[in-house]
């Protein structure tokens, strides 16, 4: 059971970031912010509000471009979740209005067919 890294990258961008597709594998989602949003303030709001930790960008894309890994521990479905949680929760704090609820329920949705309860 778990959230598809391409399903967890349709959900970023549903919520106003731009995913870098070249740099993203399967054990990274990295995306650009929204215009006017500073990585390196949302990444501390995310931690800050949520408890949840992104990573920066490294070298040449350092301050350019956040990244969520699902990889060891947080590969779990759940971890999907929180990410999309807290990224709509800062982005919307921020002044983005973003649509956090149907990127959640999505996930939740992609989880539950994987594995129904019961």
């Amino acid at each position: 059971m778990m959230v598809r890294d391409d399903r967890l990258r349709d959900e970023v961008v549903d919520l106003g970031c731009t995913v870098r597709e070249e740099i993203a594998s399967p054990t990274t989602t990295a995306f650009r912010t929204p215009q006017g949003i500073d990585e390196a303030v949302l990444r501390r709001e995310v931690r800050s509000r949520y408890g949840v930790v992104f990573s920066s960008g490294r070298g040449e894309t350092l301050g350019k471009l956040t990244r969520i890994g699902h990889m060891g521990p947080t590969a779990q479905p759940i971890y999907a979740v929180a990410a999309l949680a807290a990224l709509g929760g800062s982005l919307d704090a921020a002044g983005v209005k973003t649509d956090t609820a149907a990127g959640v329920a999505a996930a939740i949705a992609e989880i539950n067919a994987d594995e129904p309860v019961g």
